[in-house]
């Protein structure tokens, strides 16, 4: 008998955790490029991708810079969504490289499952905070937190990367409280961020 909860064949999934899932089973070649990743994602892609770079900067990075290499690329998504881009443009140098299909088979049902817990807590809500104008200007909060995310501060980027994770799951359900509270911790990660510069610069002052 057919799961209830898994789209009919050929049907485009509502989840995302389906989406990603129903990609990968459908791959019929051994590599894969970031162009046919980005398409599959369709108007979901900015959140998903956003949240996924986000995450190993909530955490400290285990080697110097190392927030950095995943700072960038939220910044570049933070980019489009301030602009009103609904879909990833990528450069064509960029789009064609590829990866190994096996690589992104084996990724992928870790991060669905991750997904699949959170989306019941997620759902369409306040739509206000959903619409373009709002979005661009989520946008620019999130140009500004992508930016505190990527610079080399010690623990300085972990609660604004934190921020633009929960935002980008609420835009990828269009879940205007998610949206929201990501932005009530992205001003926490402002301040916090604040007070970390703060803290070394009167050590520093305090050195010389």
């Amino acid at each position: 008998m057919a799961d209830p909860s898994e789209p009919p064949p050929g049907a485009r999934p509502e989840k995302t955790s389906q989406l990603l899932r129903q990609f990968t089973e459908q791959l019929g070649s051994d590599r894969v490029s970031l162009e046919d990743v980005v398409a599959s994602l369709g108007d979901r892609g900015l959140g998903v991708l956003m949240a996924i770079f986000a995450v190993p900067n909530i955490f400290p990075a285990p080697v110097p810079f190392g927030n950095v290499i995943f700072g960038i690329p939220v910044i570049i998504l933070a980019v489009h969504l301030m602009l009103g881009w609904p879909r990833l443009v990528l450069p064509k140098a960029v789009a064609r490289r590829s990866i190994g299909a096996g690589v992104l088979k084996s990724i992928t049902p870790n991060l669905a499952g991750m997904l699949a817990r959170i989306e019941p807590l997620l759902k369409p809500r306040l739509p206000a905070v959903s619409t373009p104008a709002a979005e661009r200007l989520i946008g620019v909060i999130c140009v500004v937190l992508s930016i505190l995310s990527a610079l080399p501060i010690p623990f300085g980027h972990m609660v604004p990367a934190l921020a633009l994770m929960v935002i980008g799951l609420g835009l990828i359900e269009h879940d205007g409280v998610a949206i929201l509270l990501g932005a009530a911790l992205g001003l926490a990660g402002v301040l916090v961020f604040g007070l970390v510069l703060f803290g070394l610069a009167s050590g520093l002052s305090h050195l010389i």
